[in-house]
């Protein structure tokens, strides 16, 4: 954490709940998520939750929140990606896929629904050439991922 960060650590639980809540820039917001996940993870979640449900922040704020939320309860993480509303964003879409690609390698028994599946095809073959490029080495994990899983023809 960032030295000018630091008074993080010292808030009471209630002001860190609101820094998530208002979302108070990037670095603020993600310090503050990451020190409830050290005092109250169900607290870390339900916020992490809300910002992907309802599509706070930019995607960069988005794509940490997913890394901070998601080994709590993968299978709801990914359920909230899944009921959004809003489209993912690039840097989250390659976050998604990233971590859905190490998981499947650390537990071969990972289960992916086939519409988040479409869903996170779809988002990346919507992406212009210049953003495809951007997250093309995720994408690459992600598809072997799905060949070895056999959800992908090679």
């Amino acid at each position: 954490m960032d030295e000018e960060l630091e008074y993080i650590k010292e808030l009471e639980t209630y002001k860190l709940i609101e820094i998530v809540q208002d979302i108070l820039g990037f670095e603020e917001t993600s310090a503050a998520l990451l020190e409830l996940y050290n005092r109250d993870i169900n607290i870390a979640f339900e916020l992490g939750i809300d910002i992907l449900d309802n599509n706070k922040g930019d995607d960069y704020l988005q794509a940490i929140v997913f890394d901070i939320i998601y080994y709590i309860n993968p299978n709801r993480t990914l359920d909230s990606i899944c009921k959004r509303k809003a489209e993912i964003g690039v840097v989250l879409l390659g976050d998604i896929m990233s971590e859905m690609s190490i998981d499947y390698y650390s537990s071969a028994e990972m289960e992916m629904s086939d519409k988040l599946l479409y869903m996170l095809l779809r988002r990346y073959s919507s992406l212009s050439k210049y953003e495809q490029e951007k997250i093309i080495n995720y994408y690459m994990e992600f598809e072997e991922f799905l060949k070895k899983k056999g959800d992908l023809e090679s």
